[in-house]
Order: structure tokens, then C-alpha cells, then sequence
């Protein structure tokens, strides 16, 4: 079409591309501090030409090509898995505070100081046999120091149990997410199938993936309508046309499934909460396995080698740590505690049973080995040091330190992937975030176009006017 009406249809089109153009902008300009949005740019194309006859082609305006999301693809990708080793990383040192806390070392309340008054109130004792409040003191020591054992042992458990808890409330929240994301797809695929763009949607999808990476590290792929595919642990549970749920399974506590299959994940909140998990068996085992041998190795001396009376007594399920007690013979009469050699005599004689308990504080033992491999001397009341042992208070200590030193690079790690996600950050607002100053640069140009559209429209209407009106045509 040319001529007048060729000329009013250019300028016609000119306003609707530029009012979009300027709703785009208000739209960037709205959703500016949205998490996840990402700006969106239009496209203008040069609409197809009108051939004149002998003159050649006229313009007939212009016409919006696309409206576009602007994202990076691989910084998105590459910050959904650096943020999902970060959230692992950071719920194995949160966890990892909290047994720390339950083990407070150093301090005067610690196991530690408890085992040290221990082996003290025994020295006391080999010096003054014939006292019986040295007697009381060592029943009084030895009954804290297992209630202390007994106290760390169920809060250990306690943190298992809540431990186990998170992961299974992060399942329920992955499973949600996963059909929240099989929800999107389906919207944008009735948009994508029409030829049209979802950018808000795709948003979503986004947002709602990268959520669900933080929780448990997947594998995403996209189909040509841009509906997303989540496999974890090698196992499907996100398709165009099927859902796999999650599940937590009893035994052992903390291990994955899908489809009735275990699966292993590599990183998220969950993947954290199981290297907790684990760390936190060790260092349960590790308080039984000393409860175990301390008090075995006490017990061979007391009772010089099972011919008299356990000081401690030991419960059979192997959880030694919250079974441990003293023997309630010698709690009702401490005249038992046996303090001198004859232990067929237990009120006076001297001190030199007394003396060799308290001296198993520098016996090197073995915590992981058969305490009944324990080579007991009956002439001198000890235990042969065991090869690669350790003291009682050195086997504590090493356990405390190896907990720290993991707990230490979990912070460390922690402080990595905050950099490098913050990083990542960056880059992808540098790409996909919204700058004010440049959408209204933008709206200015959009305005400035808007109008002069109109003017034109102005102009074309009054030469309509004169064509029409004032020269009777």
C-alpha cells in the first residue's frame, strides 16, 4: 500500500510495536528486585516490503521479531551446581556445630576433665587407702563421668534422629518441587507449541530447578518445547509424560531411593546431611568403643582379672556409652572398691590396686580391637601397653581433633563456595538482571519513537483533511 494511507498504516504500526516496546520496559522496570527474573528485550524487524510497480519497494514499517528472555544458559547451569555443593557444604558444618557443641572441648565440664578427676580421686585413694571418703570421691567421679558419657550419647542420638528428620523433610520438599516443575512444563509447552515465547514461565522453571538442585544435586535436559527432564542419582524423576517420587529408606537410615532403588547423590542439603551422618556414627562408635575399654581395662584391675568385683557394668546391646555404670554393689557400700592388692581384704591394706587404676591414665590401648585381647599382669596389677594403642585421654583427644579438622574444612569449604556463587551471581545479573538506568534510557527512546509515530499520524490526518475538505475531491 502506498500513498497516504500506506504512510498512516507505517505510523500505525510504529505506535503498537513502541507500546509494546515501552510495556516491556515497564515490565523489566517492575519486576527489577524479583528473584529469578530475568530482563526481557524486544525485537524490531523491518516488515516485509510493498513493490510498487516501476519504482521498486516501499517499507511498509515495522513489526516485533521476538521478545526475548536474556539469560546465559551455562553461567545458570554452572551457578545451580557451585550453589548446590554450597548447600551441602554448609548443612555438613551446621551439623558438624552441633556435635562439636555436644562434645564442648575443651572445657571443665568436657568428658575430658571428667576422665581426669577419674584417674585423680584413684590417686588420691592408692595414697590413702584407709579413707573413706577417698573411697566416696572415686564413686562420686566415676558416676559423673558415666552420667557425662550417658548425657553425650543421647544427644548424639537426638542429632541422628534430626539429622534423619531433615533429610526426610528435604525429600518431601523435592517431591513437591518436582511437581510444581512438571506443572510448568505443561504450561509452557501449551505456549512454546503455539509458537510463542513463556518467558515468565521459564523463569519459574528456573527458579523452581535451582531450588531443587540446592536440595539434592540432579541432571537437567530440555526437549525443543523447553520442558525440562530431572534425573538424580542416575535415576529418572522428571519426564514429559511420567513422575518417579523420592523416598527415604529405614535401613540405613538416610539412604535414597528412587524407584526402589538406592541411589548416591553428589550434592544438595541431603548429600551434606549424609556425610554428617556418617561423622556422626564414627564419633558414636568411637565414644562406645572408649567406654568399652576404659572401663574393661578398669575392670581387669579391680577385679584382678575376674576373680572379684566389676567396678563398672556394661550393658549387652553394645551401646555401651549410654549403658555404662557403676556397679550399684559399690555404689550402696564403697568399702568394695577394691584399693589394695588382697582383694579378699577390702577394708584397709594399701594402695597399690588403687595406684595401678589410676595408672592405666598412661596404658596405651587399642579402642577397636577385642578389649578381651588385654594382657593383664597379676603379680603387677597392669595392662601390657598394646601395640598402635593410646591413652584413654590421648584416644578422646585424637577423636575431638579429627572432628574439628572436618568440621574446619567444611568451613573452609563453605567460605570457597560463597565466593565463587557470589561470583556467579555476578555474572549472571551482569547478563540477565535488570538496570534501571538503562530501561529508562530505553523509555525515553521508546517515548521519543512513540511520538513521533503520532506526529506523523497528525500530519497524515491533516493532508487527509486538505485532500479531502478543501479540494473537492
Amino acid at each position: 500500500m502506498s500513498g497516504l494511507f500506506g504512510t498512516l498504516n507505517n505510523a500505525t504500526k510504529g505506535l503498537s510495536v513502541q507500546q509494546s516496546a515501552l510495556q516491556t520496559t515497564s515490565h523489566n522496570i517492575s519486576n527489577a528486585n524479583t528473584e529469578g527474573y530475568s530482563r526481557q528485550k524486544v525485537t524490531m524487524v523491518a516488515d516485509n516490503p510493498y513493490t510498487l510497480g516501476g519504482i521498486g519497494q516501499l517499507g511498509t514499517g515495522v513489526r516485533i521479531a521476538s521478545i526475548d528472555r536474556i539469560v546465559d544458559p551455562y553461567v545458570n547451569n554452572q551457578l545451580r551446581n557451585e550453589n548446590s555443593s554450597l548447600e551441602m557444604y554448609s548443612q555438613k558444618s551446621d551439623v558438624l556445630g552441633q556435635l562439636e557443641g555436644i562434645f564442648n572441648e575443651p572445657s571443665t565440664t568436657g568428658l575430658n576433665n571428667n576422665l581426669s578427676q577419674v584417674f585423680s580421686s584413684w590417686t588420691y585413694l592408692g595414697s590413702n587407702p584407709e579413707l573413706a571418703t577417698a573411697k566416696t570421691m572415686v564413686a562420686q567421679n566415676s558416676e559423673t563421668f558415666t552420667d557425662t558419657l550417658h548425657h553425650m550419647s543421647n544427644q548424639i542420638d537426638s542429632l541422628h534422629e534430626g539429622t534423619v528428620q531433615d533429610i526426610e523433610k528435604n525429600v518431601l520438599d523435592f517431591n513437591a518441587k518436582v511437581q510444581q516443575l512438571d506443572s510448568l512444563n505443561k504450561q509452557i509447552f501449551n505456549v512454546t507449541s503455539q509458537g510463542q515465547s513463556p518467558n515468565d514461565l521459564l523463569d519459574q522453571q528456573d527458579k523452581v530447578l535451582g531450588e531443587l538442585t540446592g536440595i539434592s544435586g540432579v541432571e537437567a535436559s530440555y526437549d525443543k518445547f523447553n520442558r525440562v527432564s530431572v534425573s538424580v542419582g542416575g535415576q529418572s524423576v522428571l519426564t514429559e509424560d511420567s513422575i518417579n517420587k523420592m523416598s527415604v529408606a529405614s535401613d540405613p537410615a538416610g539412604q535414597l531411593m528412587v524407584n526402589k532403588e538406592t541411589i548416591d547423590i553428589t550434592s544438595g542439603n541431603i548429600k551434606g546431611s549424609q556425610e554428617a551422618l556418617t561423622e556422626i556414627d564414627t564419633k558414636k562408635q568411637e565414644l562406645n568403643e572408649l567406654a568399652y575399654t576404659f572401663a574393661t581395662a578398669v575392670n581387669k584391675v579391680h577385679s584382678d582379672g575376674g576373680e572379684g568385683t566389676d567396678f563398672f557394668e556394661l550393658g549387652t546391646d553394645k551401646n555401651y556409652a549410654a549403658s555404662i555404670q557403676v556397679n550399684q554393689e559399690i555404689l550402696d557400700d564403697v568399702s568394695k572398691i577394691n584399693a589394695g592388692k588382697n582383694i579378699t581384704n577390702v577394708v584397709g591394706g594399701d594402695g597399690t590396686r588403687a595406684q595401678a587404676i589410676a595408672s592405666l591414665q598412661n596404658t596405651k590401648l587399642e579402642y577397636a580391637a577385642d578389649p578381651a585381647e588385654m594382657k593383664y599382669n597379676e603379680d603387677t596389677m597392669t595392662i601390657e601397653n598394646q601395640v598402635s594403642g593410646s591413652t584413654v585421654s590421648g584416644a578422646y583427644n585424637d577423636s575431638v581433633t579429627q572432628m574439628g579438622i572436618v568440621k574446619q574444612q567444611s568451613d573452609n569449604m563453605v567460605d570457597s563456595q560463597e565466593s565463587l556463587v557470589s561470583l556467579l551471581e555476578a555474572r549472571k545479573d551482569s547478563v540477565s538482571g535488570v538496570s534501571i538506568n538503562e530501561e529508562v534510557t530505553n523509555t525515553i527512546t521508546y517515548q521519543s519513537a512513540f511520538q513521533a509515530n503520532a506526529r506523523i499520524i497528525s500530519v497524515v490526518s491533516e493532508m487527509l483533511d486538505t485532500l479531502i475538505n478543501r479540494t473537492g475531491v
